[in-house]
């Protein structure tokens, strides 16, 4: 429990319906604001279902040109539906080596190593997802990824700060 007598971790209830909410709220007139919401919120979806992000990402392309009223309700439609199934280890595992991709490059042998087995541990049940979160969070700052900065992946899916 954090010092405020909350929970630490968000349940998979809670974080659905704040990114339900915060779509629900979006003013939904431009394009560029459902590809802005969907960018911000890339992994989370992707951590729930990776076809279901595929489809996301087709709504979004808009490449039947669909009025824009159109479009925001399929991908609503679409981001309730795959908000519902809860994101497994597999599928979380599977956003963390994405992410890990942004910095392979960048890091040294045992940079990657210390990732790598964190991840491995993870997925093994040896290890928290929000331990694997801190140390990408902390890659993301360190090489100034502002992209991954911004997901709310590591804001939801981490452990609150007490």
């Amino acid at each position: 429990m954090s010092r405020l007598g909350c929970p630490d971790t968000l349940t998979h209830e809670q974080i659905s319906s704040f990114i339900m909410n915060n779509f629900n709220r979006l003013e939904k007139d431009t394009p560029e604001k459902l590809v802005h919401f969907h960018s911000i919120n890339k992994y989370l979806i992707m951590a729930h279902n990776q076809n279901d992000f595929s489809l996301l990402e087709q709504i979004v392309a808009n490449h039947e040109k669909f009025p824009i009223e159109q479009i925001y309700e399929q991908y609503g439609e679409q981001l309730e539906q795959t908000l519902r199934k809860p994101p497994t280890i597999q599928s979380h595992c599977g956003v963390l080596e994405k992410i890990f991709a942004y910095f392979k490059k960048a890091l040294n042998s045992e940079e990657k190593k210390i990732i790598l087995e964190t991840i491995s541990e993870f997925k093994d049940g040896n290890q928290s997802l929000n331990n694997v979160l801190l140390q990408l969070e902390e890659m993301t700052r360190k090489f100034n990824k502002a992209f991954l900065v911004r997901q709310t992946y590591f804001l939801l899916y981490a452990k609150m700060n007490s």
